[in-house]
């Protein structure tokens, strides 16, 4: 029981350092929260929760060898860097639809849960920096020999739903102050998550050569 507890106390530790880490995925999940409601950004962060998940499964059950291979992580990291640079460029360059140009007020467009969590899923498992971020947290915490399957699982299953956690009460947070902003205000958030997405997809590019 104290192993269990230990498990616990250490997979919430975790899940809130990550919480709090800023990547693509956090950005990606704010402007969502801000242009399409509280929804979208829930389905984004269920989204991001599932890659998680599959992560930590493959690393769990022996795949990592998948992702650590040399041509492996070169062909990954051009796929997700390259995903991520035309995110980037499609949202620095995305023109005022969702706004009602005569009250400047953010008008929601209707919720596509589907392609929500999709779009979550694929551009955080597509990093293949989060995929080996995973790997060596799933090697260090299994190297503690006092810990059966149980307290891995319940180390994980801790980590994984704390951090799905926060990221649905950032995309509440980010819901709730949007009426106070305006067009161009949105319009800045667009660009800045452009800039700051193709940024990284360009960056990951780079590193993977």
């Amino acid at each position: 029981m104290n192993l269990i507890v230990d498990a616990l106390y250490k997979g919430f530790a975790l899940g809130m350092a990550l919480c709090i880490s800023i990547g693509p995925a956090f950005f990606a999940l704010i402007q969502t929260s801000l242009k399409n409601g509280y929804q979208s950004g829930v389905a984004l962060a269920v989204g991001i929760f599932l890659s998680d998940t599959a992560c930590v499964a493959l690393a769990y059950l022996g795949a990592s060898s998948l992702f650590t291979k040399e041509e492996n992580k070169t062909i990954i990291g051009v796929i997700g860097g390259t995903i991520l640079l035309v995110f980037g460029i499609y949202n620095f360059f995305q023109k005022k639809s969702i706004i009602n140009d005569e009250e400047e007020q953010i008008e929601i467009k209707k919720t596509n849960v589907p392609i929500a969590v999709l779009k979550g899923f694929f551009l955080n498992i597509l990093n293949p920096f989060v995929i080996l971020l995973w790997i060596g947290w799933v090697g260090l915490v299994s190297s503690n020999k006092d810990y059966t399957h149980v307290e891995l699982t319940v180390f994980f299953s801790t980590t994984l739903i704390t951090v799905l956690s926060t990221d649905i009460l950032k995309a509440l947070a980010a819901d709730k102050i949007k009426k106070f902003l305006n067009a161009r205000i949105l319009m800045l958030v667009n660009r800045i998550v452009g800039l700051i997405m193709a940024g990284c997809g360009a960056w990951m590019m780079y590193r993977v050569f």
